[in-house]
């Protein structure tokens, strides 16, 4: 059976409350808000997320996840506790408004697990996932390239609590990474997955493109999906597009096209 369709609202470009409504009228069951640009954690009050959960709910949606951004890796020394305490904030935020998932960039995971870098961003992140264990929401690192072996063994070696992949195949694609194989390497721990499509170039760049026009081959990724038990949702999202609304339509008319054609309800 398909997973669930949502979007990121943020990618509408619009206010949150005009991004939930065009939401609903894209037929989609959930929706994953941006804890940094639409959201202010440490300024959203108990009424503020009371009044949030209403609208999301009025418009017959499911918060499905939280995403946030930082500026610099969870490794890099610059600021890095303000980093930290942002993202906790967020975790929190999460919890209040009963949603699992922290979706975010992590910065590439080094590939010399003795060297600094590596060992710092393994005590930033066992940090968070203890703190998420206690609060009830999951960090779901979004992959930066890093090979899939790499990142599972990284992943393998945090005990301190959960951690899940948001698996994001445009990604894997602009960095030379079959995604079908990655989905399958990384199965264990993809809670989430991000619909995103891309194309590459001669010089080994490469751009975002509307799901169906990239290299990304849709059926078999979403037999892969079904063939890992995946029970998650798949989260549309543009980043860079100059008519969000109308390619966010397309994309998730493809997928409910190519759905159907594998035989899913």
């Amino acid at each position: 059976m398909l997973p669930r369709l949502a979007l990121a609202t943020q990618s509408l470009k619009l206010p949150l409350r005009s991004a939930l409504k065009a939401a609903r009228l894209l037929q989609v069951q959930g929706v994953r808000i941006d804890a940094r640009l639409e959201l202010k954690p440490r300024e959203l009050s108990q009424t503020a997320r009371r009044e949030l959960s209403h609208l999301i709910k009025e418009f017959n949606l499911q918060l499905t996840s939280l995403s946030f951004a930082v500026r610099r890796s969870l490794y890099d020394q610059d600021d890095l506790d303000a980093r930290v305490a942002a993202t906790r904030d967020a975790m929190e935020l999460a919890s209040k408004l009963a949603v699992s998932h922290l979706c975010m960039k992590i910065g590439k995971v080094p590939d010399d697990p003795n060297s600094p870098e590596y060992q710092q961003l393994h005590e930033t992140v066992s940090d968070l996932a203890r703190y998420g264990n206690h609060i009830g929401v999951i960090l779901s690192i979004i992959p930066m390239g890093e090979s899939p072996e790499n990142l599972k063994e990284f992943l393998d070696s945090i005990r301190t609590g959960p951690v899940a992949i948001d698996f994001d195949p445009a990604i894997m694609t602009l960095n030379g990474i079959n995604p079908v194989q990655a989905l399958r390497f990384l199965h264990q721990y993809i809670e989430q997955f991000t619909a995103r499509d891309a194309v590459r170039d001669f010089t080994g760049g490469g751009q975002e493109v509307p799901v169906g026009r990239g290299e990304i081959i849709w059926d078999e990724t979403l037999a892969t999906l079904e063939e890992i038990s995946y029970k998650g949702w798949l989260t549309v999202q543009r980043n860079l597009c100059e008519h969000p609304k109308e390619e966010i339509a397309q994309s998730l008319t493809y997928l409910k096209n190519v759905a159907g054609e594998l035989g899913w309800g």
